[in-house]
């Protein structure tokens, strides 16, 4: 334990064999959130009732008001807001937690973009805030549909979960999307209003598999990696992670170079290789040749041993998935997403 004036208690969850560190001044759902574990939650500010919990031993304080109102019943079976209360001593509770895609209900909610950052020309990094009452719900390296004035696409969230009332995502200016086209010629701006429906898609971590993990990401694909190594790292999972980021050698290095790297500083055991790849944002391009120049630079030895969670454009990731099943690794460990 920490001084007495911030003392840090073990939490143990009787029923998910689970369990994570929380100071006594955070909420129960705020500490749980911070570990990666995939809580129920909605408001974080006590009004909607979807964080309760039941309290098996040990004694929680209230550190918030809340509206939402738990009937007797619920009070006497030890049931209380995980947004609302701090633990008091070390606790065991028995919590639902999100087991995987399909218990999570689409969402949908109205949002308003806190900041727009663009890298360059053809890439915006965009951040969306939710209201305080209506979080995002998703599992990390999902995807949402984002919608302005009529204009909607779907984009792979950047964020951790840990994270819900700030999703941020990484769009490319494709002529193609009208979304895009909207943020590009400005008419998405600070406190834009933005529709989101989600989350949607299986591109999850493996969770309790104990093998190494490899992340390939072609050029934007990285907004999804991003979500799920961040998710590992918040989950304090002992893999090794090996990354490999292929990008247009154009561009010098990948576009959040410096983020990829800062992984080594909070992970013990973290490769990170770039890859630079002859190709043309502006022309028809031979994905035979690009899935080529990403696959001979791959360590074999470690990608056949690993979770393999690839995301590039389709027809690179078919060929690159061909090329990769053919030399040794095994299909159930291929986890990919399309861009």
């Amino acid at each position: 334990m920490t001084s007495m004036s911030n003392q840090i208690f073990n939490i143990q969850l009787k029923n998910n064999k689970r369990n994570f560190e929380c100071s006594e001044n955070d909420s129960v759902l705020e500490g749980g959130l911070r570990y990666g574990l995939a809580m129920r939650y909605e408001c974080s500010n006590g009004t909607c009732g979807a964080c309760v919990a039941k309290l098996i031993d040990g004694d929680i304080k209230q550190i918030k008001h809340h509206d939402f109102s738990l009937s007797d019943e619920q009070k006497n079976q030890g049931e209380f807001l995980m947004c609302c209360n701090a633990p008091a001593s070390d606790l065991n509770l028995k919590i639902d937690l999100i087991g995987d895609v399909k218990s999570i209900p689409i969402q949908n909610i109205e949002t308003k973009v806190k900041k727009v950052s663009f890298v360059n020309d053809d890439l915006a990094i965009i951040t969306l805030r939710t209201p305080r009452s209506k979080t995002l719900q998703f599992m990390a390296g999902q995807d949402v549909e984002l919608s302005f004035k009529g204009k909607t696409s779907r984009y792979p969230l950047a964020s951790c979960p840990c994270h819900g009332m700030e999703l941020e995502f990484h769009i490319r200016n494709m002529p193609e999307d009208a979304f895009a086209t909207s943020l590009f010629t400005k008419k998405i701006k600070s406190k834009s209003v933005i529709d989101l429906e989600g989350p949607k898609g299986i591109f999850v971590l493996k969770e309790t598999s104990k093998r190494p993990m490899t992340f390939i990401a072609w050029d934007s694909g990285f907004a999804p990696i991003r979500s799920l190594v961040e998710h590992a790292f918040s989950l304090e999972m002992p893999n090794p992670v090996n990354f490999y980021w292929a990008y247009p050698a154009d561009e010098q290095v990948p576009y959040l170079d410096n983020h990829a790297k800062s992984w080594q500083a909070i992970m013990d055991n973290y490769t990170y290789i770039p890859i630079a790849c002859e190709f043309d944002r502006s022309s028809k391009n031979d994905c035979h040749k690009v899935a080529k120049q990403i696959f001979d630079a791959l360590d074999l030895n470690i990608i056949n041993q690993s979770d393999l969670y690839l995301c590039a454009p389709a027809e690179v990731l078919i060929y690159l998935g061909e090329l990769l099943l053919e030399n040794g690794l095994n299909e159930a460990r291929l986890i990919a997403s399309p861009i």
